[in-house]
């Protein structure tokens, strides 16, 4: 009895210490990337206030100038809807250093899953700012999105620092501490507000034809102006005239796109003729790139009293 006893334990403990180096092995990458990102947001001082002009590439991204390592200038495109990304050829140009993988496939929105690697610079400086060991995931030659993310993606991981104010009237962009509560009010006058609105399916635009609201992402890493979900596609279709397209997508994925000009409501402004596209790949509804630039926006990166991201929209519809 005593040896039965005696190997039991020996059993029990044996998977306690297996289970417990499992579950070390899979959270504490976790805790280790999640720590090194919220060190990000003690880069700005409290009272930062920095203003820049707002930049273009020639296919309608929002561009930042960014140094990388003090030495490299780099134009990175601003995505609401990824982390930081680089291609794998630029990292090693800019010197960059493996910092490690995350147990976890990432998807990008033309369903392709991958498990990027992890890289770290010394440093990448925007204006005033600086932030210590950004992280961008290298992404392989291929990936589908190799080809379509440019010099790379400034993401959400790096717009976390702070709140981003898009004048585009104005052209400028300007930069300013989350606490700063009294210029985040002056910065949002005549804006509406939509609160945990840089989230997923989180704006609601009404369609004309269907005669409902319909729930979107702000994706500034999308180039047009609004992109609807397959669905929706096909009860539009019963309503306007459409045009279609095929497009290809590297060498074996091809994807069918369908074009309406319909009435939609944004922010309590209705816009008479507006390009929405179906992208059968895609399937999502965004609003993209091209719709912003019409638009004056604050992007409000922030911290709750329990420590939970917050991620607030301030929007207006420019006449």
């Amino acid at each position: 009895m005593k040896k039965k006893t005696k190997r039991n334990l020996i059993i029990v403990v044996t998977l306690i210490v297996l289970i417990g180096a499992g579950v070390a092995w899979f959270v504490y990458p976790f805790v280790r990337y999640s720590s090194h990102i919220l060190a990000y947001r003690s880069t700005l001082p409290e009272n930062a206030c920095y203003q820049s002009s707002i930049q273009y590439s020639k296919e309608g991204w929002f561009l930042i100038d960014c140094i990388i390592n003090g030495t490299h200038k780099v134009p990175l495109r601003i995505d609401t809807q990824a982390t930081s990304l680089m291609r794998e050829d630029s990292i090693h140009t800019y010197n960059g250093e493996y910092w490690g993988n995350l147990p976890i496939k990432s998807t990008n929105a033309y369903q392709e899953e991958y498990s990027p690697e992890l890289y770290t610079f010394t440093s990448i400086s925007f204006g005033k700012t600086s932030i210590q060991e950004p992280m961008f995931n290298s992404i392989r030659k291929d990936n589908i999105i190799y080809d379509v993310i440019g010099e790379g993606i400034f993401g959400t991981d790096l717009l976390a620092i702070g709140t981003w104010k898009f004048d585009t009237e104005a052209g400028t962009m300007t930069l300013f501490h989350s606490n700063n509560k009294d210029l985040l009010t002056k910065e949002t006058v005549g804006m509406i507000h939509f609160p945990q609105g840089l989230r997923e399916d989180s704006i609601s635009i009404y369609m004309e034809g269907v005669n409902e609201k319909v729930c979107f992402t702000l994706d500034l890493g999308y180039t047009g102006v609004l992109e609807i979900n397959n669905a929706l596609a096909d009860r539009l279709k019963t309503h306007f005239h459409y045009e279609e397209e095929i497009k290809q997508h590297g060498k074996e994925l091809t994807d069918t796109l369908t074009i309406f000009k319909i009435p939609v409501t944004v922010a309590g402004t209705r816009i008479d003729s507006c390009e929405v596209v179906n992208s059968r790949v895609v399937n999502a509804n965004y609003i993209g790139a091209q719709f912003m630039h019409r638009c004056n926006f604050v992007l409000h990166y922030s911290l709750n009293e329990h420590g939970k991201p917050n991620k607030d929209l301030y929007l207006k519809v420019r006449e």
